[in-house]
């Protein structure tokens, strides 16, 4: 298994430029294809606006400020690509189901690089509808951007399908690791299980080639698992963090889990999600 081709959303402005440069850098490393995707969409307006427009003299300025947004993303994108290679795509669309449909051509989909906490849905991604609808993993860039060494991964591990997912998507930056921790965090009436499941799991990493597995258990009340996880993210010296993302829809939302939406807000850690 192998990432080939990589696609990252080149919006917007203020945060893309790290996160295309972190995706670039990936693709060099993996000579995987980096496909940049421009997409946005326009407001829905009922009624004529406050300043005086018409409703289609309106519609007809957002077109063109959209299509001037789209080809700006482009030079923005080919600035920072280097010696990766690439392709494009731009879509007007709202643009976390344009990236998740065009996630159908891709292996891993790069986001993140923001710290913004209120996101316009017609111009940026929502990472945890992303993670929940793309079918695909989600690697998220820290906001700051930086380079993933990926050589001390910890696995947040839970006996669930999307867990198993994770450790599966995740194998290509597993078997190039120096080091991988599989944490199970439980309470002690389960600590007997985890650790049978994080020794299950590291010997089954081991047969496909990552030969440094630590299983670890951390007993811990319900209520701090999210505390314990990011305990030994810090002692352990994780440059990368995969789990299961965990969440389900409600009415027109998505709802995150808790471990899910802690691991998003990480400030300084790169995060691998799959559902």
């Amino acid at each position: 298994m192998a990432y080939r081709t990589l696609l990252t959303h080149a919006q917007p402005y203020d945060s893309s430029e790290k996160r295309i440069s972190s995706a670039a850098a990936l693709a060099v490393e993996l000579d995987a294809v980096l496909v940049g995707l421009a997409a946005e969409s326009i407001p829905v307006y009922a009624v004529s606006d406050p300043y005086g427009f018409s409703a289609p003299q309106l519609t007809s300025i957002l077109v063109d400020q959209q299509t001037k947004n789209l080809e700006d993303a482009r030079a923005r994108f080919e600035a920072q690509c280097g010696a990766a290679r690439r392709e494009w795509r731009s879509i007007r669309d709202l643009p976390t189901p344009a990236l998740a449909r065009a996630a159908r051509s891709a292996d891993l989909i790069v986001v993140g690089g923001s710290t913004a906490e209120f996101h316009d849905r017609n111009y940026t991604v929502d990472i945890g509808e992303l993670v929940l609808t793309a079918g695909r993993p989600v690697l998220v860039v820290p906001p700051e951007g930086g380079v993933l060494k990926a050589q001390k991964v910890l696995v947040a591990w839970k006996d669930s399908r999307e867990s198993r997912r994770a450790v599966v998507d995740a194998l290509p930056f597993l078997q190039k690791a120096e080091n991988v921790m599989i944490l199970g965090v439980g309470d002690s009436e389960e600590a007997d299980n985890l650790q049978f499941e994080t020794a299950d799991v590291a010997a089954w990493l081991g047969r496909h080639g990552v030969p440094s597995c630590q299983p670890t258990v951390v007993t811990s009340k319900g209520d701090s698992v999210e505390a314990e996880i990011l305990v030994k993210v810090a002692s352990f010296g994780a440059d990368l963090i995969v789990a299961g993302g965990y969440g389900h829809s409600r009415a027109t939302e998505w709802v995150l889990g808790g471990v899910t939406r802690t691991l998003l807000q990480l400030p300084e850690r790169f995060v691998f999600l799959s559902h």
